[in-house]
């Protein structure tokens, strides 16, 4: 039973790299060879689709490279997202109607009878 529908696992095909089918193919290839004569013929036909399926997959040719990602991740530092700005918090931000940390938060958490 689900937690909830609409969940992360439901009907969702499970993303697997090239080396990763090529393991997941030797290792159904090894369990078809060990099994047993009296074994019910539904796991032996199972093990041969599948088998097939991810051969057909394989044999396909591997997807090109996204351009940008891999080739400019060596090449140099990432740019900052964003420019950096002054913090709020600081006390040693300077300008006009600077005050300090202590000062600002004590009066922003004042209560509005002691304000004066």
């Amino acid at each position: 039973m689900r937690s909830f529908e609409g969940q992360h696992s439901d009907n969702v095909a499970i993303k697997r790299t090239r080396e990763q089918k090529q393991r997941q193919v030797a290792q159904l290839k090894e369990q078809l060879a060990t099994l047993k004569a009296h074994a019910a013929p539904a796991i032996r036909e199972a093990l041969v689709k599948r088998i097939a399926e991810l051969d057909a997959e394989l044999r396909q040719p591997p997807k090109p490279e996204r351009e940008g990602r891999e080739r400019d991740r060596d090449d140099a530092p990432r740019p900052p997202r964003r420019e950096s700005r002054a913090s709020v918090y600081r006390s040693d931000d300077t300008g006009p109607g600077a005050t300090s940390a202590a000062a600002a938060a004590s009066a922003a958490f004042a209560s509005p009878r002691r304000r004066s």
